[in-house]
């Protein structure tokens, strides 16, 4: 006999205090599963997963945020004013204080403005870039159903309603 044989003849021929015992521990443990849910502390599905994620994609922004604002505080402007010392000709020692602020200063520190301009720009569009993806990340684990919670009720059901 195989072993679907053997469910069935279990099945379909119940003693009569094994069929009154059944009915009475399925309430008794329906009752203690539906307490102890009430008990439990309440699992949002997939919340978690957005908090490490919205971690994550903060990290990341502000790594490049550091980044880029350390690379262009150490590196391009001091080669930006080495340039344009050399290119106005105070380095040659031919200008005055007057033409050194004019022709080397004053454009330096215009570059200087533009590049943190551009560098704000920059570190918003990160962060927005990060928000929507945040968002998308949210929308999808909010839309998402539980199928887990779904397929084991619906088993119990169909087991019932096959009896």
């Amino acid at each position: 006999m195989s072993t679907q044989t053997l469910e069935k003849t279990e099945t379909t021929a119940p003693t009569s205090t094994a069929a009154t015992a059944k009915p009475a521990a399925e309430k008794k443990d329906s009752k203690l599963r539906a307490i102890w849910r009430a008990l439990a502390p309440k699992e949002e599905a997939g919340r978690l997963s957005v908090v490490v994620w919205a971690g994550f994609f903060r990290a990341i922004v502000l790594l490049a945020d550091y980044l880029l604002a350390f690379i262009t505080a150490m590196v391009v402007i001091p080669l930006l004013g080495a340039w344009l010392h050399q290119q106005s000709g105070a380095a040659k020692g031919m200008l005055s204080t007057d033409g050194t602020i004019a022709m080397w200063l004053m454009p330096l520190l215009f570059l200087v403005a533009l590049l943190a301009a551009g560098e704000i720009v920059v570190m918003r569009a990160m962060w927005r870039w990060a928000t929507r993806t945040i968002a998308k990340i949210r929308h999808a684990r909010d839309a998402a159903p539980e199928p887990t919670a779904r397929i084991t009720n619906q088993s119990r059901n169909n087991r019932k309603r096959s009896k």
